[in-house]
């Protein structure tokens, strides 16, 4: 075979599927499934929820793809990543769980799965670039691929196939951003789903005997080719060389992990969200000053980000999750921005409505991805200026509240399922895992 970026992604598939994971990564992916499961639980009681019932699809393993990778995105609570702009999980775990339960693979191939998922996804995104989200969602796009080798390893696909599943995933990938943060927003929740169901699909079929392009990511008329273009919007991006492309493609796979610098979400909001929050926490905390005294606040943040969560007056819960004036208002208005469900009346509450006309979010070109300025005016002429970095959960937080949550979902069944997902990574057979979740999410 000759070697290509898909080869090369395939052959580290491959060969993670039957070697034990660092034990930190394996702890890390059990972590990720956890989280998703938490994720999709909340997804479950959504109108996106019932739109999927009604559609009433097939019931293999790409339906179970796409209803928990959708599920899992609805109420942006979905973990994200540091390196880019990337869900993983809905789309990795979702594919990983889905191809499993046709094959009761195992505990070790579940976790592979995953692991190996993520580095896909992450890498390919950073690789794809910023150039390519102004127009594409990367969790769409490049999560089909992370999918693809993600769904591989569970059914137990050798390199050649998995390979094959790469070329064929990356000729499905697709997800474009148009109108997404307003009247579009269900669409955000089936990228998810589409690229897992994707990925699912890939595989079945490479394994079958279909034959993927072994270029498909770096061909001339490739992935990155094709969704990756120089674009005069991001100047400061230049286009991949060779040399380049394979060192972020596959450079020291196996020897760092993706999956180590997951995030795990606070706050159910657009990860764009999250800065502005801190920022404004930072300075009630440390300005001894009440939020009467406030005049006005002005959030900066990085241009495209801006753009998606710059929405002054959200018509309704899914808008919301897009709105910074909206985040900042409920913190300034003492209602917790860590409400995953952001009641309904909240949109409409006098006391965080009245604070809208003081808030404001404007792009500021000379601050980057990751990064936000709060200031904040006193009502005496004094001002305040924070930028706190975001802050992801901790491995203990995120079992704590998946553990609330499954009581408050399932009852009796919830202490089954949290030490099956604890003991998961030591049995031969992950179908009564994939059952219980099948179960817990009503799918």
């Amino acid at each position: 075979m000759i070697e290509t970026i898909s080869s090369r992604l395939a052959d580290f598939a491959c060969s993670a599927a039957v070697n034990p994971l660092p034990i930190d990564v394996a702890d890390r992916a059990r972590l990720c499934v956890g989280d998703h499961l938490h994720a999709a639980l909340y997804g479950t009681h959504s109108e996106t929820a019932l739109v999927l019932k009604r559609y009433r699809g097939a019931t293999n393993e790409e339906a179970l793809a796409l209803q928990l990778g959708t599920l899992s995105t609805v109420y942006e609570i979905d973990d994200v990543h540091r390196d880019t702009s990337m869900h993983p999980g809905s789309v990795v775990v979702a594919a990983a769980l889905a191809a499993a339960s046709g094959v009761s693979a195992s505990d070790g191939r579940l976790l592979a799965a995953v692991a190996v998922g993520y580095e896909v996804a992450i890498r390919l995104s950073i690789a794809a670039g910023e150039r390519h989200y102004h127009y594409h969602q990367s969790t769409a796009t490049c999560g089909t691929v992370a999918s693809a080798v993600a769904a591989s390893i569970a059914y137990g696909l050798d390199a050649a196939q998995t390979a094959s599943a790469i070329g064929l995933a990356a000729t499905m990938a697709g997800g474009l951003w148009e109108d997404i943060n307003n009247t579009a927003i269900m669409v955000k929740h089936l990228h998810s789903g589409f690229a897992a169901e994707r990925g699912v699909r890939a595989a079945k079929l490479a394994a079958l005997g279909v034959k993927g392009a072994s270029k498909a990511i770096e061909g001339p008329k490739g992935f990155l080719a094709a969704l990756a273009r120089q674009d005069a919007a991001y100047p400061h991006e230049k286009l991949f060389d060779d040399a380049a492309m394979q060192t972020t493609l596959t450079d020291g796979l196996g020897e760092r992990w993706a999956i180590l610098r997951n995030i795990y979400k606070r706050y159910p909001f657009c990860l764009g969200c999250f800065e502005p929050l801190e920022g404004m926490q930072h300075v009630l905390a440390t300005s001894g000053r009440s939020t009467s005294d406030i005049a006005s606040v002005r959030v900066e943040i990085y241009p495209p980000t801006a753009h998606l969560v710059g929405i002054r007056d959200p018509a309704d819960q899914l808008q919301a999750k897009f709105s910074v004036v909206f985040a900042i208002a409920l913190l300034l208005a003492g209602r917790d921005p860590e409400n995953v469900l952001l009641p309904i009346e909240w949109l409409r509450d006098p006391e965080v409505v009245g604070w809208y006309p003081r808030i404001e979010c404007i792009s500021n070109p000379s601050l980057r991805p990751r990064m936000a300025h709060v200031h904040v005016s006193w009502s005496d002429g004094a001002t305040a200026l924070s930028n706190e970095p975001l802050r992801s959960l901790e491995g203990d937080e995120v079992m704590e509240r998946l553990s609330v949550l499954c009581r408050d979902h399932l009852g009796a069944d919830a202490g089954r399922l949290e030490a099956r997902l604890a003991a998961l990574g030591e049995r031969a057979d992950s179908a009564d895992l994939i059952e219980m979740i099948r179960g817990a999410v009503h799918v």
